[in-house]
């Protein structure tokens, strides 16, 4: 399992506690995870791998295709 990489789409997640940065300034302290796109991820994932900032923003933008890939 790499943790750098997004559990939905399969895409680089930009996590700063994985690449080595300062996880207090990481972009995800500014977004909001709704719990719908959390259930998405398999559930061997979960807590695990972090969500991309791409996949939150286009489930919140309504558009569901968040498929590998």
């Amino acid at each position: 399992m790499n943790r750098s990489i997004c559990p939905l789409c399969g895409m680089p997640n930009d996590c700063h506690m994985e690449n080595g940065k300062d996880p207090s300034v990481c972009w995800c302290k500014d977004i909001q995870f709704p719990e719908e796109l959390i259930l998405m991820v398999p559930e061997e994932l979960k807590r695990n791998a972090c969500i991309c900032r791409s996949c939150v923003e286009k489930y919140h933008a309504g558009e569901g295709n968040l498929s590998r890939g």
